[in-house]
């Protein structure tokens, strides 16, 4: 299933591509950001943990292509205790409607979950709500494959199985730009069991200092429906860092 829409991704691109060569009032805009975080703690405990993430955003008439990729790092008491690798990647068509359609594709591990490697295949429809340049809101729903390959399974766990994943994004600029939040959350229950769900919430707070700089303050939180045997399913995370962007 991953490599069919992998194809069907490409095709879309193509055909984008073309379109794009055939309209000269056509304007292709690219856009991105890469973002350095951590969090320290000494004491009677050491403890650090370091995350780089980025994403990069070509925007033409009428799709969207965003590729993602994140990687991250902990130790607590000398010992390597957290580690990740995260990419995504999504097209939108027409994302500049009310609604528009979108496939997505997600890759990830997670050394402190025991999840050796997690992919998310699928696609579903946008409805964006507000649509103030300053002010963006959207609500998504997608149908995905969710394959996960844990370190230590639960005697009781399937790896693969298909679930409903709703998102909720929203970006305020605040304060006349001075300072920029956004929220992301993704609730995604599997469709025969709908108390089976992973939940995750990002919330970001932005603080522009110059053009193309800026001061970040993150919290994550996310919970998996299974993860390695002796691993916690709860995460929280806060880290402070800073970002540059173009568009």
């Amino acid at each position: 299933m991953t490599f069919r829409l992998l194809m069907l991704i490409a095709f879309i691109i193509l055909i984008s591509d073309k379109a794009h060569s055939q309209r000269s009032d056509q304007e292709s805009d690219w856009s991105g950001k890469v973002v350095s975080e951590g969090s320290y703690q000494s004491g009677n405990v050491n403890k650090f943990f370091v995350l780089g993430r980025g994403d990069i955003k070509r925007a033409t008439q009428d799709l969207e292509l965003i590729l993602a990729a994140g990687i991250s790092y902990g130790e607590s008491k000398n010992k390597k205790d957290d580690n990740s690798l995260t990419a995504a990647f999504t097209t939108d068509l027409f994302y500049k409607k009310m609604i528009s359609p979108f496939v997505l594709q997600y890759v990830e591990y997670n050394f402190a979950k025991g999840i050796d490697i997690r992919s998310q295949s699928g696609g579903g429809l946008k409805y964006q709500f507000w649509q103030n340049p300053l002010h963006r809101s959207s609500i998504s729903l997608a149908l995905i494959y969710d394959y996960t390959d844990l370190t230590d399974k639960p005697g009781n766990y399937n790896t693969g199985k298909m679930r409903l994943s709703l998102r909720l994004r929203t970006k305020q600029s605040l304060l006349d730009s001075n300072f920029v939040l956004s929220f992301t959350g993704f609730y995604q229950p599997s469709i025969s069991d709908l108390s089976a769900a992973n939940l995750r919430a990002e919330t970001n707070l932005d603080i522009p200092i110059t053009k193309m700089v800026f001061a970040r303050i993150a919290y994550l939180y996310s919970f998996e429906d299974v993860v390695s045997v002796g691993r916690v399913r709860l995460d929280n995370k806060l880290t402070f860092g800073l970002g540059i962007g173009f568009n």
